[in-house]
């Protein structure tokens, strides 16, 4: 009989497992095609995209648009300035002053992008920033990096830090620059969260859309020809093939390992979506597939999806703004309940001093009325005292 019921038992749980397990994947089936279907019509996998590492996002709630081999592991070049930017923005005041080392400037190779500092040179971390940020400066970063962190190794520790404290679990960082290094790597989706958070500082979004910008002249530059131009295509109405009137930044990337590198971003009616494409090329013509790749699934992303995210924008807006509410209700609540208190507390003290008075009246009272029948006696007494000897006399 117990064998026979073990059997039974042990049927029961193989015939649920193997029911579960394909409950579960015909769950994962349905969500695909559901996530299929909330793409519309037109699909935008059906675009014509060139670049093999890319990913699109929308800036606001992370929504993945569209995505090829996002999380590859990947080469970032000088896109990894996005993440120097970030710890400078959160640890130094723009009027700061850093000064120029020869360490910063020798960690530069040949051939890298320089914005021409000098050692002993004293700038502020705000016109570094620029420099980092618009011609792609890689003695800025390697200035700053020494600045927040005392040296360019400290720095790169503080960047997987604030890597991984983002969420950016497939990135490693060896300095701040973005200067190839086989142990500097990331993906398209790690560098989207790091684009995302970026842009919530209004000095990053400020410089990022910056296409021109002259760094001032110092003792040891006394020059103004510091002059330089945004490396991103997409900012710039000069390329006329790539320039996207809707673009706000972000930052460019290039080394021969790490290819054409791009963290993009534009905004229309109030809508912003960020693409980030690794690794890219030349397209038989010539052109560069990173800037035609992002205009087109930006002007996509625009023509289908903007409604949608507006009308979220709006319902979070309206979440929010019951949300202050509510808040702004119970803080009122609690103002009325503290100030009750504070009366009836009040009153109760009030009503302690009434009764100590009335304690002190009623003492007072209670005393006099005593005396009077302490002096009413003695009075009584003496007059007794006077009838006694006035008798005693006659």
């Amino acid at each position: 009989m117990k064998k026979k019921l073990l059997y039974i038992f042990l049927t029961i749980i193989v015939f649920f497992t193997f029911f579960s397990e394909c409950f579960a994947s015909e769950i994962l089936e349905n969500t695909q095609v559901t996530y299929e279907s909330e793409l519309g019509s037109p699909n935008i996998y059906d675009l014509n995209i060139a670049s093999d590492c890319i990913l699109m996002v929308e800036k606001e709630t992370g929504d993945i648009l569209y995505e090829k081999n996002a999380k590859a592991k990947m080469y970032p070049a000088s896109t990894t300035k996005i993440l120097t930017a970030i710890l400078v923005l959160e640890n130094c005041d723009l009027t700061e002053t850093a000064k120029v080392s020869s360490i910063a400037l020798k960690a530069v190779p040949p051939t890298y992008t320089t914005a021409a500092l000098q050692v002993g040179e004293e700038l502020k971390v705000e016109d570094l920033l620029y420099a980092l940020l618009i011609p792609s400066a890689n003695d800025a970063a390697n200035v700053l990096a020494e600045h927040v962190a005392g040296s360019i190794s400290g720095f790169a520790d503080m960047m997987n830090e604030k890597a991984k404290e983002l969420g950016c679990m497939d990135s490693h960082f060896t300095n701040p620059s973005g200067v190839h290094d086989k142990d500097l790597y990331t993906t398209a989706y790690d560098l989207s969260i790091m684009a995302r958070y970026a842009m919530k500082f209004e000095k990053f979004r400020e410089i990022v859309s910056t296409v021109h910008y002259t760094l001032p002249s110092t003792e040891a530059y006394p020059k103004e020809d510091r002059k330089f131009t945004i490396s991103n295509a997409l900012m710039n109405p000069s390329y006329k093939n790539y320039y996207y009137e809707h673009a706000i930044g972000i930052k460019t990337g290039y080394t021969n390992p790490a290819k054409d590198c791009l963290v993009a971003g534009a905004k229309k009616d109030d809508v912003e979506f960020i693409i980030v494409v690794l690794g890219d090329g030349y397209l038989e013509n010539g052109l560069r597939e990173k800037y035609l790749d992002c205009k087109t699934l930006f002007d996509f992303a625009f023509d289908n999806y903007t409604t949608k995210y507006k009308e979220l924008q709006e319902k979070r807006q309206a979440e929010e703004q019951e949300k202050l509410r509510i808040i702004a209700l119970e803080k009122e609540k609690q103002e009325k309940k503290l100030n009750k208190k504070t009366d009836s507390s009040f009153l109760r003290g009030l009503s302690k001093i009434i009764a100590v008075i009335a304690i002190l009246l009623a003492v007072r009272f209670l005393f006099k009325k005593t005396k009077k029948k302490k002096n009413r006696y003695k009075f009584g007494k003496k007059r007794k005292t006077k009838k006694v000897k006035r008798k005693a006399k006659h």
